[in-house]
């Protein structure tokens, strides 16, 4: 799992990608997913935050491949004790291949590194018809 929130200091705490741990989630190609995260702020009221939620590909040379995104916009309130918030953005899966083991990274464009948070290997895409167990079963004049 890739983490910077465990390295960093700042205003945020805990972001996280809700998903059930262990469960890998599996779409056919241009499905739309919906990335719940959650976090703890406290600070001054921002509006206008920029949530940005992407299925890639992680390459040990050039770090995370994005290949389709979603965003959404967030605002926060004054608040001076760490308060919990969740946010979600829905993204389109069209762009991505048919594959296994995709990967998932949640951030707030405007509070990076600090926001920037991950997951290997939890998404599996179908995308072309498949058979299985396909034979004869019998025959017969009739």
């Amino acid at each position: 799992m890739y983490n910077i929130m465990g390295q960093a200091e700042a205003i945020f705490r805990g972001m996280a990608i809700e998903v059930p741990a262990g469960q890998k989630l599996q779409i056919m190609r241009g499905d739309t997913v919906r990335m719940h995260v959650g976090f703890d702020y406290r600070g001054p009221a921002i509006t206008g935050l920029t949530l940005r939620c992407s299925i890639g590909q992680r390459k040990a040379v050039i770090g995370f491949d994005e290949i389709a995104y979603g965003r959404a916009t967030i605002s926060l309130d004054q608040s001076f004790d760490f308060v919990p918030y969740t946010a979600f953005a829905d993204i389109d899966t069209s762009p991505i291949s048919p594959d296994t083991n995709y990967d998932i990274e949640a951030k707030i464009e405007e509070y990076m590194p600090e926001t920037l948070v991950g997951i290997d290997n939890v998404i599996d895409v179908l995308g072309v018809a498949e058979f299985a167990n396909f034979e004869i079963t019998s025959y017969e004049k009739v």
